[in-house]
């Protein structure tokens, strides 16, 4: 039996990965430019970047059109496609990061605050929660999922805004956010697969799944958004860990000024 999902979830989740994906795509050309590349190594890591989120969110859209995986009896089974997209995104992200110097540079081109601001779109959690209120999520997923979700998004631009003006205490404030949404990331895998389900809950001999996550167009987040997600903070985390700009409060500015001054009165 297909769950109840209201007309607007379709154009909504839609425009969130329509958007998530040019959304990158534009901070990806803008750090090829930032990063002093060659022209036509810049033009090739735009071309290549646009191709490869074009294509995975095609991918992903063709996917989520094929029939739910759901069992006789209505019960959620995780797809092949879920794993899939995880890990070869996951890997080619990790592996370019690992062995291409020129995404490196790219990717450190990438202004720390965008990498934080982006995950705004961890706000569309908020749509479990409805869907819960209906009966077409259960709790055990949707409260947790959307409430962690919902949270991110709403500090994204708040500790986006630290970063960008140095606040003292804006790198452990960073870390600190990406590892909550990492976690809450990890936290809604596992109750979306049940397999964290089975582990807290004991007598439980196959986990259950969550049959909405299976249909278009909610399994786009588990294909697109969320595959993003992992990536974002994986990035976000080691442009925190790696950052070492002095990061200036009202005082350190104030110290500093007297300093300038004697210098240019020499």
């Amino acid at each position: 039996m297909q769950p109840v999902i209201p007309w607007y979830v379709a154009p909504t989740v839609l425009g969130m990965v329509v958007a998530l994906a040019f959304w990158l795509y534009r901070l990806v050309a803008r750090a090829g430019e930032a990063a002093g590349l060659p022209t036509e190594t810049g033009a090739q890591v735009r071309r290549i970047s646009g191709i490869a989120l074009g294509g995975w969110l095609l991918i992903a859209l063709v996917v989520a059109r094929s029939s739910p995986a759901v069992d006789a009896a209505g019960n959620g089974v995780v797809p092949i496609s879920f794993p899939l997209f995880a890990f070869v995104s996951l890997g080619a992200a990790l592996g370019l990061l690992a062995f291409s110097p020129t995404w490196r540079r790219v990717v450190d081109a990438i202004p720390a605050e965008s990498l934080i601001s982006v995950q705004i779109y961890r706000l569309i959690g908020a749509i479990f929660i409805l869907l819960y209120t209906i009966g077409s999520l259960p709790r055990h997923f949707a409260l947790p999922a959307g409430l962690g979700d919902v949270v991110v998004g709403l500090l994204a631009p708040l500790v986006a805004l630290a970063v960008r003006n140095q606040i003292r205490g804006a790198r452990p404030l960073a870390l600190g956010w990406n590892l909550f949404g990492f976690a809450d990331l990890l936290v809604a895998v596992g109750l979306g697969t049940g397999y964290l389900v089975v582990v807290l809950q004991s007598g439980l001999h196959a986990p259950p799944g969550v049959p909405a996550m299976t249909f278009f167009p909610l399994v786009l987040i588990p294909t697109f958004a969320v595959p993003l997600g992992f990536i974002l903070h994986i990035y976000s985390i080691r442009r925190t860990l790696g950052d070492r700009r002095p990061v200036l409060g009202a005082m350190g500015r104030e110290s500093i000024a007297p300093r300038r001054a004697r210098v240019t009165s020499r």
